[in-house]
């Protein structure tokens, strides 16, 4: 063990040369460090951006790709293809999926029970001839009643915040089949409705009537009038809710529109995608899953931004780092050649000279190492906020920049008012070194280290001692 000694004699007796290594040593560790730790609070960030958005799948029409269509032909309005049960019946039995909830949207006319009358004033008239797509004249009468068709009503956004909430009856469930209905309690005094009685509602397209029991009656706390309800069909009093077969007939094309899953954690929320994908025979031109992309995306645009550069350091620095640490080698072992000559004339060898030279680098590299697990953290957290801040201003920026106009596809009533979380931009992380960063910076390190080293110690080889003392002379 010799040539141990003489490394720690040669790294003492050379100060200069190993301050200089060791100050190169710790910037590599350093950088490497602040990009894991980086890399490491942006998957932290992930988690927390999907649980603020909950962990909802919706499977809906997608606008985006439907307003490109419409530009190409020319406002020509391709036929949608409907989205049934039986395109995606497999997916709610996915392992991933808590629950679920189909939503139908469609309209309804009156037959032998009059919609609570909205407050119309001067405009009553406006709309008395509505076009309705598959009528036999191309028009009809303006619907009386908005339905919803549902699986499930506690889950619906409404009736969660409690803007309506069942009085009497009870709410639709998985287990409710055939033309049951909710209906609003302005609507049911008016009609001198109970639960088990039964009315009838028409299809504005076939013009049949269908009949329905009341299975429940809920209480609606927005006004009725004109100002919200300009029409009969908008007041809320007029909105039925109904169970999924029971709402199928009276919708375009039987079609439903949309249906939400739930997940038994966030983090499947990808796979999850994948695999419904999978299962499913839903047109991708027409539909998506979306996971309130959009809002995630807005969230985690600057972290991952400041990731992405994070990873090129973590490249460049290793590969820069290398180069450097072996050109300083190179230049110790050809100013050390006399030095190598003696030892071999001695009979020291190869092998053990070129560990003479690995234990220096390594053992000067352990010091900076040690230095820079101390100091990481405070400088991987000063550069994470100067770039994430630069990042954060951009997004808002650009934000800011961006026109707000656009087709907005909307029911007018009837459809679920999903209150959907928000993506505000996340402007702050905490950057922490964990053990396992540590475990990966100090491989990286003896990786490059050791290949910076070895190469350059190829030299030693093909050394002779004859030659390199008579060179010497």
């Amino acid at each position: 063990m010799d040539f141990i000694r003489r490394a720690c004699i040669s790294i003492w007796a050379k100060k200069g040369k190993s301050f200089l290594m060791l100050i190169l040593l710790f910037v590599l560790c350093s950088l490497v460090f602040a990009g894991f730790a980086i890399q490491s609070a942006t998957r932290a960030s992930e988690d927390i951006a999907r649980k603020k958005l909950g962990g909802d799948v919706t499977l809906t029409l997608d606008m985006d790709k439907l307003m490109k269509k419409m530009e190409k032909s020319n406002g020509n309005f391709e036929e949608i293809p409907p989205l049934t049960l039986k395109n995606i019946e497999k997916v709610k039995n996915l392992k991933a999926v808590a629950d679920y909830q189909y939503i139908v949207d469609a309209f309804a006319g009156k037959v032998d029970k009059s919609p609570v009358k909205s407050d119309k004033k001067e405009d009553d008239n406006q709309a008395g001839g509505m076009t309705v797509a598959g009528s036999s004249d191309g028009k009809a009468k303006m619907p009386d009643f908005a339905m919803m068709g549902t699986n499930k009503t506690n889950s619906l956004a409404t009736f969660k915040n409690s803007k309506e909430k069942i009085i009497s009856g009870k709410p639709i469930t998985n287990k409710d089949k055939g033309n049951l209905a909710l209906i609003e309690k302005r609507f049911a005094d008016q009609n001198k409705l109970k639960v088990g009685d039964t009315f009838q509602l028409k299809d504005l397209e076939t013009n049949k009537s269908q009949k329905f029991t009341v299975h429940g009656i809920y209480e609606n706390r927005e006004i009725s009038g004109s100002q919200k309800s300009p029409v009969d069909f908008m007041d809320p009093a007029n909105k039925i809710y109904t169970t999924v077969d029971g709402a199928m007939p009276f919708s375009h094309n039987g079609s439903l529109a949309s249906a939400k899953y739930s997940m038994t954690d966030p983090k499947l929320i990808d796979s999850f995608k994948k695999a419904a994908a999978d299962v499913s025979s839903v047109d991708k031109d027409f539909y998506k899953w979306d996971a309130n992309d959009a809002a995630y995306k807005t969230m985690m645009q600057p972290i991952q931004n400041v990731a992405s550069f994070a990873n090129i350091i973590v490249i460049i620095t290793a590969l820069a780092g290398g180069l450097i640490l072996a050109l300083l080698v190179l230049l110790s072992i050809r100013e050390r050649r006399f030095e190598m000559g003696v030892l071999l004339s001695l009979g020291e060898n190869k092998a053990k000279l070129i560990g003479q030279f690995l234990v220096e680098v390594i053992l000067i590299g352990m010091i900076a190492f040690s230095a820079a697990c101390l100091t990481s953290e405070a400088i991987g957290q000063t550069v994470t906020d100067q770039m994430l801040n630069k990042e954060v201003q951009q997004a808002k920026d650009e934000e800011a920049n961006t026109p707000s106009g656009g087709m907005q596809m909307a029911t007018v009533i009837g459809g679920e008012q999903d209150e959907k979380p928000k993506g505000e931009v996340i402007d702050k992380v905490d950057v922490h070194i964990s053990q396992q960063d540590m475990v990966e910076v100090g491989g990286i390190g003896l990786l490059v280290v050791i290949i910076a080293t070895l190469l350059p110690c190829l030299f030693i080889i093909r050394l002779q001692p004859k030659m390199i003392l008579s060179k010497n002379d």
